[in-house]
């Protein structure tokens, strides 16, 4: 694990796995955590840099949703209060290929939202909304004070994750992001990055779209999805990583199982 400060106030730690970011927000010696890691070992980590170097006290942890890549250290922190979205449940369930040890890292939430929540916690104000993208349970956090804006998982990387979603509620989501009007974007994974990845992430969107419209007229529309490369879908200058490949395929092979739906 990693630890970013982006102000005296608000660190962020990036785990091992899968890069998992975990925001860390001080006020005095109080902490809220937004989101709780990918793995166990990370988890323990984000404990001892909370408890023993930071010596600080968890208050309350928020997932932006119930994945078990958000949640490992969710018992680490048992007199924490755990924020989620009201139907957090839902996608909890839908997770496909959850481990046994992940399927451990379920905490049952305390407090649950259903549109938006304001918290004024010490120097920063914390403007939690839905919105739904990756799933349709995504919570989003714009702390206007540090200049940031907490995305879940609505951008991956440089592009967008369509398996759990639609092209249409992703541009949606994307789009409000970017009506915040923020330097600085956190994602559930690679730390602090520039909100021009939201950028890059919506134009991934429209070259996706545009190709899902060729291949319907092609001889063979399978084949010609399955050919798409992923540099061809991204911006001049903006290169591919194995992260992003990964996420790619399954989005083509979504939109095969879909039969070449763009909503």
């Amino acid at each position: 694990m990693k630890t970013e400060i982006l102000t005296p106030s608000v660190h962020v730690a990036v785990g091992d796995k899968l890069h998992s970011n975990s925001t860390i927000f001080i006020n005095g010696s109080d902490v809220f955590l937004v989101e709780a890691m990918a793995s166990r070992e990370d988890a323990e980590k984000l404990r001892e840099y909370v408890d023993t170097q930071l010596k600080k006290r968890v208050r309350f942890i928020l997932c932006t949703n119930y994945f078990s890549d958000h949640m490992a250290a969710l018992k680490l922190f048992p007199d924490a209060q755990i924020i989620t979205h009201k139907d957090y449940s839902h996608t909890f369930a839908i997770e496909a290929f959850r481990s046994a040890e992940e399927s451990d890292f379920f905490v049952e939430p305390h407090i649950l939202v259903s549109d938006q929540l304001v918290i004024k916690w010490g120097d920063v104000t914390l403007n939690i909304f839905h919105n739904p993208s990756q799933t349709m349970t995504n919570l989003n956090i714009d702390v206007p004070e540090s200049d940031l804006i907490i995305a879940s998982d609505a951008v991956v990387g440089n592009i967008v994750y369509i398996r759990y979603s639609s092209m249409d509620v992703l541009n949606r989501a994307l789009r409000r992001l970017q009506r915040a009007g923020r330097k600085y974007l956190l994602t559930g994974h690679m730390g602090v990055r520039s909100v021009d990845a939201i950028d890059n992430a919506l134009s991934y969107l429209e070259r996706l779209r545009e190709i899902v419209i060729a291949a319907r007229q092609s001889s063979d529309p399978t084949e010609s999805i399955q050919k798409t490369e992923l540099q061809a879908c991204l911006p001049a200058g903006v290169v591919a990583t194995d992260f992003e490949q990964a996420f790619h395929r399954r989005n083509l092979e979504t939109i095969v199982a879909r039969r070449f739906e763009l909503h």
